[in-house]
């Protein structure tokens, strides 16, 4: 709280205030007095101007709240009548005498179709505006009503009663939603916070029982912290709110978790009547029996969360851009080693070569292509060796076997070795079989070795394949 900050300068009456309440579209402030007088006054930092100034009842007027678009203000007496005058002209628009059968103690503005009543005897009631008449009546609670506040997303009006129980109302509906158990206090002040999933309630012993949504028969949590009743309670945002207690204090409250924050006004021990909050949440208005209505600076809560919200959002789009660098280096790092893979699948296809020393069919016939002398007839010329023919001379007949295995068909076209028998093409058919360079080319080394130079047991096979030939 800071008293030297500018601010309005409170409104000064001759007689108490009861109620006081903000216009939700402009800088306009009403004032109700005991005397029933009404006032509305436009506040600014520099100076305040009086707008109207009237009289509609003829007791204390207790209550007092603006409509929806600013351009009505409602009031409710002890004389049990309520009524609805304009803003601009401070003419009556709306009247409703004997209202209630006891005296009128509030009045809630629901939208705009409906205003709430309630009296000193616990009856709550709903107005249709447009026909002027009674909509419903609720007859249950056994005392007064101390406050309403409607939640618009279940048309659900909440009232506090001193009779200790809280009461929710269908405002389309005839009868009540539900009624709380007693919680052994009277409950004089009522709010909606955490998006509608808490209601919290101030207690005359200066706890605050909190309520779950939909679950209200009996408070989840409690909070103590007040020395005194809370008479008032006034929302700030889903967390904070503002208490007005019977010691003078305006405390600002946090919810989840649970915590005192600072004081936000003080009235120098007299109650706190009610606590409001401006339409552009930069002033808090209080009347006490001081006969004051008071202004105090509320505006550096906004701004201390619009900071942290600012602060969240450049934290999100610091973490975002830098999620997005990774991923363009990891993409990139990916990219690169794919390329890598690729490079190194190419050399060892490169490094495949043949054992006549060609990496493919294409390179050998465009070799033998290029180089027709370097072919051999008389090799290609030779007859394969006849099983029905058979020869005397073993010696003969296993070197003739053996230059005839080693030569090439008339078949191979050209092809060198890689024309040949069935078997060479039976060999040719089935899949190669991937397998490590320094074996491929191991194989490959001994290939040329055995194609220069046949080896015995090549030899010794040749032999017993030309013996039983002749047999």
């Amino acid at each position: 709280m800071d008293d030297t900050a500018a601010r309005p300068k409170s409104l000064k009456f001759k007689e108490p205030v009861i109620d006081v309440a903000f216009s939700p579209t402009t800088n306009l402030v009403a004032s109700s007095l005991i005397t029933g007088h009404v006032f509305v006054h436009k506040y600014d930092v520099g100076s305040n101007q009086r707008q109207v100034r009237g009289k509609p009842h003829k007791k204390s007027c207790r209550s007092l709240c603006f409509s929806g678009d600013g351009s009505l203000l409602y009031t409710a007496s002890k004389d049990r009548s309520w009524q609805a005058m304009d803003v601009e002209t401070g003419a009556e628009t709306t009247r409703i005498d004997g209202a209630h059968e006891k005296p009128l103690n509030l009045i809630k503005y629901v939208n705009e179709q409906i205003v709430a009543t309630g009296d000193e005897a616990g009856c709550v009631k709903l107005w249709d505006v447009r026909q002027k008449k009674q909509a419903f009546s609720y007859s249950e609670h056994v005392d007064y009503v101390s406050d309403m506040v409607f939640h618009a997303p279940k048309r659900h009006l909440l009232a506090t009663s001193g009779d200790g129980c809280l009461s929710v109302y269908d405002v389309r509906k005839a009868k009540p939603f539900q009624v709380s158990a007693n919680q052994d206090d009277e409950l004089l002040s009522v709010a909606v916070i955490r998006g509608g999933s808490k209601v919290v309630v101030g207690e005359t012993d200066g706890v605050m029982g909190i309520f779950s949504y939909g679950q209200f028969g009996d408070v989840t949590d409690r909070f103590p912290g007040h020395p005194q009743s809370i008479d008032s309670i006034c929302k700030l945002t889903e967390d904070l709110c503002v208490t007005g207690s019977s010691d003078g204090l305006l405390r600002i409250v946090q919810f989840f978790p649970h915590k005192l924050i600072g004081v936000a006004g003080d009235h120098q021990a007299l109650p706190v009547e009610k606590v409001v909050l401006s339409y552009d949440q930069q002033w808090l208005a209080s009347c006490s029996h001081d006969h004051t209505v008071h202004f105090w600076d509320i505006g550096y809560i906004y701004a201390d969360e619009d900071e942290d919200d600012e602060a969240s959002e450049a934290a999100e789009q610091k973490y975002t851009n830098e999620s997005k660098e990774d991923h363009e280096l990891d993409a990139q790092a990916v990219a690169i080693r794919i390329s890598r893979d690729v490079d190194s699948d190419d050399e060892e296809d490169e490094s495949e070569v043949d054992i006549d020393g060609c990496s493919d069919a294409g390179e050998l016939r465009t070799s033998e292509e290029t180089h027709p002398e370097e072919t051999h007839p008389e090799e290609t010329q030779t007859d394969v060796a006849q099983p029905d023919k058979p020869s005397l001379d073993a010696g003969a007949d296993s070197e003739e076997v053996d230059i005839e295995d080693n030569s090439e068909s008339e078949s191979d076209n050209g092809w060198g070795s890689w024309g040949g028998s069935s078997d060479d093409e039976a060999k040719a058919a089935k899949p190669k079989k991937k397998r490590r360079k320094g074996e491929e080319l191991a194989d490959k080394r001994k290939a040329r070795v055995e194609l220069a130079r046949p080896t015995q047991s090549h030899k010794r096979k040749t032999e017993r394949k030309a013996f039983f030939a002749g047999l």
